[in-house]
């Protein structure tokens, strides 16, 4: 069978691994991206956005950052080796 389906237990842990891991590296970057926003006017130099830009960023950041705060990390920490 042609395609990407993992053949053994191993391959299983290496690829759902990486893709937790991958999630948690989002996760961290985009709170990361939060915090510096918080502080960041984006409507001076060198931005020089209009209100409604910086407003829209920060925004979007914002509430993506608060759902993936809501996401319960015991099972996905476990598996990584984060806990």
């Amino acid at each position: 069978m042609a395609g990407s389906s993992p053949a053994n237990a191993a391959e299983v842990n290496t690829f759902i691994g990486q893709h937790l891991r991958n999630f948690t590296d989002t996760k961290e970057t985009i709170g990361h991206d939060r915090d510096w926003l918080a502080t960041a006017d984006l409507k001076l130099p060198p931005y020089e956005m209009t209100a409604d830009e910086e407003t829209l960023i920060k925004t979007a950041i914002l509430e993506l950052d608060n759902a993936l705060d809501a996401i319960d990390m015991t099972f996905i920490n476990r598996l990584t080796g984060l806990f």
